[in-house]
């Protein structure tokens, strides 16, 4: 082994621990790698341009201009629209079994053309509405239609990014690029495999997590809603409520200031508190005793178990989106009560109620917050693309009229490109038109981009040049080589399967992808079967994760609507992830002529 390959490993041993450690967000650790080898470059090969050109890379192109139409087909409400049509139907009406038909049956198709994270964060209100009206837990649903998306996804090259990166990457090693619909067969087979095991199997392991009566219930609110008095003798009068220390003091939160039955308007830093002034309060037990105890401040008879009253005031729960720019901040860092008129009174992550220090708690893609606010504030929160609305959102806050414009640039996209004209080229062109038809903004352009998937793409994709041209993965290549030397061609792709899901599951689909396509080529070089079959094998471990709720985004997204714990995604997603490891390699084997 040469210095430069053993630089090169740690290189990347580095980068996969602080990928799986969640240290840093993606786009920032993708982004340090791309600085280191900007500096390690003359000892790697690389010259700065070549470091960079993740960034021109078509895949990386090709994801962006998919996010842009997936974005435009969800300002058009064109799948809210058809869930909704879907959702009245009498199989809408029926049994579990029905139900979990209908919300596969939907997200499948569409995930094999749109970008399967956005079909999810589309589709989780209706799932949540269509589970409740039948007094059906949403913990139901709600697994499925993460799985369902991700197997929808392979049954297209456009289906994922790591669909699109997995392409580039082998046209990158000299090899023909993978066609719109070339593996659609296999991805039939897979997603008929998946299908029939959430009905006959999946579907008896999925927990059963009755929905609360209400939020406040859900995120057991009644520990820590409560009045505080303002007294005549108390010295914080004429104090504002930043002078009056009282959050840094207690560690508590002031939802609202009540002045003569009349809430006041935020901001609520500086209003200056006056006698009789009721202060509506998150804490806990412990915090509340202190309070007691403090000069000039009273408990109101009772603790409080909901909202404030007030009949504009209301309580919205909302997922944070992949595309957020919140992810990484804290509440306190986005200034989040100023920015949205809205207060967050409880944080679900992991699974998990947190009760303390909400303001210090960094966000991240899939949290759960409960807002408080008026109507019209809660009303702008579901325009917001960085939020995922728990509820359905009517048809009016989207562009219906647009929705034959939309439909029709996105299938003129897919059928030019099943024709042979490259996919970098329809995409980008149907983005353009996606624009001037007024299906979306400029402004809408630049939020519907995942710009931490394209910075991951741009970082990591050197990763992979650096790891071929220092002879790193030629090494890998020849130790896989040697351990499958006398065993049949399918094995190899077994192994490839087995080493990329793990992958997967530790860090994103996208890096994972970078890693092994290039061990992937080589040790199919070296066994002499088809490299292309061997990217197959990486591209669908890559592309299905299921058995923890980070491997893949979409899991990410229903763990906290659901009510989930980590383990459900193991019980139910691990036997998935075995049987596919088992079967899709033999698939491969038998369509692709091995």
């Amino acid at each position: 082994m040469t210095l430069e390959i053993a630089l090169v490993f740690a290189l990347l041993l580095g980068a996969l621990v602080v990928f799986a450690l969640d240290l840093f967000p993606i786009d920032f650790v993708a982004f340090s790698i791309l600085a280191v080898m900007l500096v390690l470059g003359p000892w790697l090969g690389l010259r700065p341009e070549e470091v960079l050109a993740g960034f021109s890379n078509p895949a990386t192109i090709t994801v962006l201009a998919m996010f842009i139409l997936s974005g435009a087909i969800q300002r058009t409400g064109m799948v809210n629209w058809l869930a909704r049509r879907v959702a009245r139907g009498r199989w809408a009406q029926g049994g579990e079994l029905k139900q979990l038909l209908l919300v596969m049956g939907l997200a499948g198709p569409i995930s094999a053309v749109l970008n399967n994270t956005a079909i999810v964060a589309i589709l989780i209100p209706f799932v949540v509405t269509l589970a409740q009206q039948q007094r059906r837990a949403p913990s139901k649903l709600l697994i499925p239609l993460s799985y369902t998306s991700q197997l929808g996804g392979v049954l297209t090259l456009i289906g994922t990014s790591a669909n699109i990166l997995a392409s580039a990457l082998l046209a990158q090693e000299g090899y023909r690029p993978f066609g719109l619909f070339e593996f659609s067969g296999i991805g039939l087979l897979v997603f008929a495999t998946g299908a029939l095991y959430l009905l006959l199997v999946g579907r008896h392991l999925l927990p059963e997590r009755p929905a609360a009566a209400d939020v406040a219930e859900k995120y057991q609110l009644r520990d820590y809603l409560a009045e505080v008095v303002v007294l005549e003798n108390s010295p914080l009068v004429g104090k504002t409520l930043a002078e009056s220390g009282l959050s840094r003091r207690f560690d508590i939160h002031v939802l609202e200031i009540l002045r003569d039955g009349q809430r006041l308007s935020y901001p609520l830093a500086d209003k200056r508190l006056q006698p009789g002034d009721v202060l509506f309060i998150r804490a806990n037990r412990e915090q509340l005793l202190k309070i007691k105890d403090e000069e000039g401040l009273a408990l109101a008879p009772e603790v409080r178990h909901g909202q404030p009253e007030g009949e504009d005031l209301r309580l919205l729960e909302v997922v944070i989106a992949p595309n957020s720019e919140l992810i990484g901040g804290t509440l306190e860092s986005t200034a989040f009560r100023n920015r949205y008129n809205c207060t967050v009174i409880a944080i679900r992550k992991h699974g998990a109620v947190i009760r303390e220090r909400l303001g210090k708690v960094r966000l991240d893609v899939g949290d759960t917050l409960l807002l408080q606010g008026e109507r019209s504030a809660l009303e702008r929160i579901k325009r917001e693309p960085g939020f995922i609305v728990t509820e359905e959102v009517q048809l009016e806050a989207f562009r219906t009229e647009k929705i034959p414009v939309a439909l029709a640039i996105l299938a003129g996209v897919v059928l030019l490109a099943a024709l042979g004209v490259p996919i970098l080229v329809t995409a980008v062109v149907g983005c353009v038109l996606m624009v001037l038809t007024g299906c979306l903004t400029v402004t809408e352009l630049h939020e519907s981009i995942r710009w931490d998937v394209i910075f991951l793409l741009a970082g990591v994709i050197p990763l992979g040049l650096a790891l071929e041209r220092t002879g790193g993965a030629q090494l890998v290549a020849a130790w896989a080589a040697q351990l499958a030397q006398d065993a049949p061609p399918v094995v190899a792709l077994f192994l490839l399967y087995i080493a990329t899901m793990v992958l997967t599951e530790l860090i994103s689909n996208n890096a994972a992808v970078v890693v092994m396509v290039p061990v992937g080529v080589a040790a199919a070089e070296a066994l002499g079967i088809d490299p292309r079959a061997a990217v197959l094998a990486i591209l669908f471990a890559a592309s299905t994760s299921f058995s923890t709720p980070v491997g893949y985004q979409t899991n990410t997204l229903v763990y906290g609507p659901g009510g989930y714990k980590f383990t459900d995604f193991l019980r139910v997603g691990g036997p998935l992830n075995a049987l596919l490891a088992l079967l899709t390699p033999l698939y491969i084997a038998w369509l692709w002529g091995l």
